[in-house]
């Protein structure tokens, strides 16, 4: 598609530029008053997209960026704190959830590459007893299954964990797996899918067992340094750079959980700025990605769960009807909520974050503007 690549750089991407804090060097073709046009036009179409989502869900304040070839334009709406009144910046840091598995994942790989791990290996040939005893399914479990998430090991992340979370204690896999010691299995290891963030607890302690490393460790050696990702860290809240306040729990609509320890550990402990998930993204799942190898063996197996939908051994993978493929993994804790979409039939990422729990409506929006983007029609 890559008449659509050229209309896209021709039309779409300085006309982002208003309302961005990054603005991108002016397009040649913006003499053309014609072009000036659908820029602008285009422009005001995508701010009063979010603007309307922001207002129409209660939403503070949201950052999104796309990046199409190479053209990366972002966009920072709203609030990220109400109390104070400070504007959102997209240079602020995203408290990623579960989009933070995708890191953790591209470590595993790498020890699967390096030959310290195999997608066939059983846990209980890697973890100390004591982090598999009670948990059902994890003496049969292996990584292809954590991976995938077919193991059938019970998710700890409950109404009961969340009545737990506080601004004391951090996840750890000691807290996560005595949460569900004695909790019957969802189904036998490999015939069902079901999405739990223990898998991502077992297999950030199956690494540290192979390497002797901690997972931060491992972040930085396969991942951070070599990509060049300054404003990436692991469990780094309350960063200066970390500065979105979000809104509302189970408890209180409008509770400002900022001070909670929630965002960390291995299953949702990755802190980044747009920016860099970006690049981590390209990184791993474009064609000439420098962790290509990753994304290679992230995609090797692919768990079909219907309609175009699959698990593979990281992210999803999803094919569209109007023919695009892509990668995607959301992330959602109380106040926050972010989605990012890797497109493997074109060199194009959208990654939108908000400050409530609500990845359904980071979700639609990045849908809409992908899809306005790439088709003309958000439909």
């Amino acid at each position: 598609m890559r008449c659509v690549i050229d209309v896209i750089r021709a039309t779409l991407v300085a006309a982002f530029c208003a309302g961005c804090s990054n603005a991108q060097p002016a397009d040649p073709q913006a003499s053309d008053p014609q072009t000036s046009d659908v820029r602008a036009s285009h422009a005001g179409r995508i701010v009063e997209r979010i603007d309307t989502a922001l207002a129409e869900n209660d939403i503070p304040g949201a950052i999104v960026l796309l990046d199409i070839a190479g053209e990366r334009v972002s966009i920072a709406r709203g609030l990220a704190d109400r109390e104070t009144g400070l504007a959102m910046e997209t240079t602020f840091l995203l408290r990623a959830a579960s989009i933070g598995k995708l890191h953790t994942a591209a470590v595993v790989h790498q020890l699967i590459l390096n030959g310290d791990l195999s997608l066939d290996m059983s846990l209980v040939d890697l973890v100390a007893p004591h982090f598999l005893e009670g948990v059902a399914n994890a003496d049969q479990a292996t990584i292809r299954q954590l991976l995938n998430h077919t193991s059938g090991i019970p998710d700890y992340y409950d109404d009961s964990w969340f009545a737990q979370v506080n601004a004391v204690e951090g996840n750890t896999a000691d807290r996560a797996l005595a949460h569900i010691r004695g909790a019957p299995a969802d189904f036998p290891p490999g015939t069902q899918h079901a999405y739990s963030n223990t898998n991502y607890q077992y297999l950030a302690l199956a690494a540290e067992a192979v390497t002797g490393q901690t997972l931060d460790s491992l972040y930085h050696q396969f991942v951070f340094t070599p990509l060049g990702l300054v404003a990436t860290g692991y469990n780094i809240q309350f960063d200066p750079r970390d500065r979105i306040h979000g809104y509302g729990s189970v408890l209180d609509p409008e509770q400002d959980v900022y001070e909670l320890l929630e965002n960390n550990g291995p299953d949702g402990g990755i802190f980044t700025t747009a920016d860099e998930l970006a690049d981590f993204l390209a990184a791993v799942f474009a064609e000439d990605g420098r962790l290509q190898a990753i994304g290679a063996s992230m995609m090797s197996d692919l768990y079909d769960r219907g309609e175009g939908r699959y698990r593979a051994l990281g992210p999803t993978y999803v094919e569209h009807p109007l023919g695009f493929t892509a990668v995607t993994h959301g992330g959602s804790i109380a106040g926050y909520g972010t989605i990012a979409i890797r497109l493997l039939s074109q060199d194009a990422t959208i990654i939108v974050h908000v400050n409530r729990d609500r990845p359904d409506i980071a979700g639609q929006l990045a849908r809409q503007i992908l899809l306005e983007a790439l088709t003309g029609s958000a439909d």
